[in-house]
């Protein structure tokens, strides 16, 4: 039975491709070239947040080029590049984008080439917190400034610049207790990222903490590598072995997105279901039974953050190494209020990565 007081409609077909033009804007072919070929090696692409560029190295004429470094092709990355890109707006740099398909191994070799292509200052949204903290070492020793979007801990194990760090634990905590305040007690469904990030780690302990004598248990707990099909498939497999499941919890708006889809498709409104972060799908999907609440942080505030202290550090200034992300647990009802503090996206900048 559907969960009392929540929304029943879902997003019009109109709208939904409405959303898919808008993500491809923001990927360009990258997206389509890593979706389309499985493509595991480095996807490079230039472009300039004060406009068109044509710069493939470290610049010329004194343009400055920034590196940045993401984990996969999806939404979330393009909001931590807008957000690099509303930091550099007006100082006359450019950007080129390493893709790394979730792959540890390819995002080594990215940021590799990205250093030895001369770059200014590095920005990594990580695989693996392990590759991140040898990127930070390799620009160390090599003068550049370097900026991790995404950090377990509040101090660095790496000579970074800057980090984004949130308290994950805390994250946790709150996804577990929104379960736990809004879902009969039961089998719960885990969605995780990817271990080794030490994102999902964190995000694991705080919600075994809230979770414990609860009554709720995990029932599964997968990685869905931010991949929307990976994680509907674990939530599929994950009901059919336990229909009984009273909540399902994702840790990426990317693979909730998938999930909240799935969930429609299948008509099943009467279990609790809790994802992390936001993109444009996700706007939608909280106004159904689909979706619960998010555990809101800014994939754009991230990018913004540590490149701002990139920056600062290329021209001269003192930067802010900790640079803490917002938190908040968001549902339909005041998502709008906290997008409007914290805006998700930089949709000025949509559309500005193309692949060379």
């Amino acid at each position: 039975m559907p969960i009392p007081g929540r929304r029943t409609a879902g997003p019009s077909a109109l709208l939904a491709a409405s959303l898919e033009r808008r993500r491809f804007l923001r990927l360009g072919a990258a997206g389509t070239a890593l979706g389309a070929l499985g493509l595991t090696g480095l996807v490079q692409a230039c472009g300039s947040p004060d406009g068109p560029s044509t710069a493939t190295g470290s610049g010329g004429g004194g343009t400055k080029v920034i590196g940045i470094s993401l984990n996969v092709a999806n939404a979330y990355s393009s909001y931590v590049a807008e957000g690099v890109y509303q930091a550099l707006k007006g100082g006359g740099y450019d950007a080129r984008i390493a893709v790394n398909n979730a792959n540890s191994t390819t995002e080594l070799t990215s940021i590799q080439n990205l250093v030895s292509a001369g770059i200014a200052g590095l920005v990594v949204l990580p695989v693996n917190a392990d590759t991140a903290a040898n990127a930070a070492k390799l620009c160390a020793g090599k003068g550049i400034p370097c900026g991790i979007a995404q950090w377990p801990t509040k101090t660095a194990d790496a000579p970074a610049t800057a980090i984004a760090w949130a308290d994950w634990t805390q994250k946790g905590r709150d996804m577990g207790e929104y379960i736990k305040a809004h879902a009969r007690p039961g089998k719960l469904i885990v969605v995780q990222a990817i271990l080794g990030q030490q994102y999902t780690e964190l995000i694991d302990a705080g919600l075994d903490e809230s979770l414990a004598g609860s009554g709720f248990t995990v029932a599964v707990r997968e990685q869905g590598f931010y991949d929307r099909t990976k994680a509907t498939n674990i939530v599929q497999s994950g009901l059919q072995a336990h229909p009984d499941a009273t909540g399902i919890l994702t840790y990426a708006a990317s693979m909730g997105d998938g999930v909240a889809q799935y969930l429609q498709s299948i008509k099943k409104s009467d279990v609790v279901h809790v994802s992390s972060d936001c993109d444009e799908e996700m706007l939608t999907w909280l106004r159904t039974p689909y979706l619960a609440a998010t555990s809101f942080h800014s994939a754009a505030q991230s990018g913004l953050l540590v490149a701002q202290a990139v920056r600062t550090k290329i021209e001269g200034g003192s930067p802010t190494f900790l640079n803490e992300l917002t938190l908040a647990t968001a549902t339909g009802d005041n998502i709008g209020d906290v997008i409007a503090t914290t805006p998700f996206e930089y949709p000025e900048f949509a559309g500005k990565v193309t692949v060379q």
